[in-house]
């Protein structure tokens, strides 16, 4: 027999709270999987769980019938992969979104050990994820370089180029790279820099003059 019908819905309830808990922390950080994906991500990972530890009862009467519960956890691990894929992205010389897929990965790991009822390991994976992307951040101090990469796309005339860089100049962003590309009447500009003069956190607030400048059409990072 399995636990009561209570505790399943306990179960479903605080794996969609700690895949969300995960999930803030990325979309915080403007990421591309957030939230609902994180939060979706777990809660069905928790009821998968508990289907295939609670959902082959009536065949039990069977003697031929043999089950293996961890066919389908086996398979949740492997079947992820799609979405984490979808969460990287090459850019330039380098690549972005490993630690929201490795995230989504864990994410998974969350709802099922939730979904096989060990509350305490599913709470201290949630913590130590959230931690860890938290504290160990490209931007910070521990890690004593602070790095970031920049995408700006503006108007492609004479002198809109000037006039963002004599605003980067202003905002002590003195890039160590950059890339170019025209198309349609559109100069989409890569910028490279090994330091920066704030925190990534604060990264948005410091570009939000460089925004609100009407010949800037949209600043990623």
């Amino acid at each position: 027999m399995g636990p009561p019908i209570w505790e399943y819905f306990l179960r479903l309830a605080l794996s969609a709270l700690f895949g969300g808990v995960i999930g803030l922390e990325r979309e915080l950080r403007l990421k591309g999987a957030g939230i609902r994906t994180h939060l979706i991500v777990s809660f069905a990972s928790c009821m998968m769980m508990l289907a295939s530890k609670y959902g082959f009862f009536d065949m039990m009467e069977y003697t031929a019938v043999k089950l293996d519960p961890s066919r389908i956890s086996a398979g949740l691990v492997t079947a992820i992969g799609f979405l984490g894929a979808g969460t990287i992205f090459a850019r330039g010389q380098g690549v972005t979104g490993l630690t929201t897929a490795a995230g989504l990965w864990a994410t998974v790991g969350i709802g099922m050990t939730m979904g096989a009822g060990m509350y305490f390991i599913s709470t201290f994976g949630t913590v130590f994820i959230v931690a860890i992307q938290a504290i160990l951040y490209r931007d910070h101090a521990l890690l004593g370089h602070v790095t970031a990469v920049i995408f700006i796309q503006i108007e492609d005339w004479p002198e809109a180029l000037d006039r963002l860089q004599a605003e980067l100049t202003a905002l002590q962003l003195e890039p160590c790279a950059s890339k170019y590309e025209r198309t349609g009447g559109v100069l989409s500009i890569e910028l490279q820099l090994d330091h920066l003069p704030c925190s990534g956190r604060e990264l948005g607030l410091l570009l939000s003059p460089l925004m609100k400048q009407p010949y800037v059409k949209s600043v990623s990072w």
